[in-house]
């Protein structure tokens, strides 16, 4: 099986050099490279994604936009293998830090909605499986959704998740570890600067 690094960039200098230089320290070797820069806006944040899925070439695509930072070494194979093992789910995720009131508030993305999150484990991996959402934070997906294509249109995630649901409503989404782990990943890019999202 073989994996994609899809990076998608807005121009933030500042955040892509820390996420490409922890990229560069945590995540490991990948079979294709995919660069999305649209520092000029000109693609937005949903045709920044379609032209990133337009040059995937592999079996799966880890998907990284270029405002994260990692906190350990990133298990992309198991992940791919979690994949493998549980053909409904789309995605496994990277759990990142709470970063809007309610997740504050609450304590975390998960403990804002607890119900709606359910730990499962096997022989090889611990994930924890939902159905609120699809999330270009950085995950593991295969690339046959690519064929689907990113909707081009404003609030594009939650209209890309409903479409995959549509399609197969069996299908789950995960956060790759168990359902109180602390969070994977940093988001720094606490301040957008592109469009269409």
């Amino acid at each position: 099986m073989k994996t994609c690094l899809l990076v998608v960039s807005d121009g933030r200098h500042e955040y892509h050099h820390r996420s490409l230089a922890s990229a560069l320290e945590y995540l490991p070797r990948f079979d294709q490279y995919v660069f999305v820069d649209d520092a000029d806006h000109t693609l937005g944040f949903a045709g920044a994604i379609r032209e990133g899925w337009r040059q995937v070439r592999t079996d799966f695509v880890f998907h990284l936009e270029a405002d994260f930072t990692f906190r350990a070494a990133v298990p992309v194979e198991q992940m791919v293998g979690l994949l493998c093992r549980q053909p409904h789910l789309a995605q496994v995720a990277l759990k990142r830090q709470p970063v809007n009131e309610e997740e504050i508030t609450a304590g975390g993305i998960i403990e804002a909605h607890p119900d709606d999150f359910t730990e499962h484990r096997d022989r090889e991996t611990v994930w924890t499986e939902h159905r609120r959402f699809f999330t270009t934070n950085p995950s593991v997906y295969p690339a046959t959704l690519c064929s689907i294509g990113w909707p081009h249109v404003a609030f594009s995630e939650g209209f890309f998740t409903h479409e995959l649901l549509r399609r197969e409503p069996a299908t789950r989404f995960a956060f790759l570890g168990a359902k109180h782990d602390p969070p994977r990943v940093h988001h720094i890019g606490d301040v957008r600067s592109g469009t269409g999202y």
